[in-house]
């Protein structure tokens, strides 16, 4: 199978490819046609992908994208902007000047990259936020901070999140190190995966940390 995958490949290359072998003297003219092949073999996906980004945004338009401008507008920044974020953050019966709120805030602004996305993961099941504030409005796009139900004590228990509505269920920890360590711990414990919606809780109530 392997061999007559090849002979395919070098058929492709060039009528009669199965039949030239491969040497010193003819390597230029193969790696020449490998390459123009290997740049077209998506060619038609590729064009189907162009046309049904046409039918939303003229090809003239387009063309004034960078490849990063494509990107931004399709899938969001790769930069987790916490400022951003929290503009459009709203709050339900929960104080944005609650003591444990501004520690959340410190804390994320304190995370690498890498740490906010996957907070972002953890929230939303996604590691980029729209662009820009007016990405956030058109798409209707916000994090909500709810109250949390779960063990008495704060300080031993896991923030919860709705991945599919962007809902953030924080306790109310008594200071940043203790937000820290729980939020790290939740961000990166079965949070990227949305098969961990039904996990096997221990008797520390660990498992808290994954997404409902």
């Amino acid at each position: 199978l392997r061999r007559q995958r090849q002979m395919c490949i070098r058929d492709r290359l060039k009528p009669g490819g199965d039949n030239v072998d491969l040497t010193w003297a003819n390597r230029d003219e193969y790696i020449s046609l490998a390459r123009r092949v290997r740049l077209n073999e998506s060619r038609i996906q590729t064009e189907a992908i162009r046309k049904g980004i046409a039918d939303i945004v003229p090809h003239n338009l387009l063309n004034l994208c960078t490849w990063e401008d494509l990107e931004w507008r399709v899938c969001g920044k790769p930069k987790i902007d916490i400022n951003l974020l929290k503009r459009h953050t709203t709050y339900s019966n929960v104080s944005e000047n609650a003591s444990y709120i501004h520690y959340f805030w410190q804390v994320l602004r304190s995370f690498n990259q890498e740490d906010r996305r996957a907070f972002v993961r953890f929230a939303w099941a996604q590691e980029r936020l729209p662009a820009d504030d007016q990405e956030f409005e058109r798409t209707k796009t916000r994090m909500l901070i709810k109250p949390f139900a779960g063990l008495s004590d704060p300080d031993k228990s896991f923030p919860k999140a709705d991945t599919c509505f962007f809902n953030l269920m924080l306790p109310e920890y008594t200071s940043p190190d203790i937000l820290r360590e729980r939020l790290l711990f939740a961000i990166h414990t079965d949070a990227d995966s949305m098969d961990a919606d039904e996990p096997e809780a221990d008797a520390s109530g660990v498992r808290n940390a994954t997404q409902k």
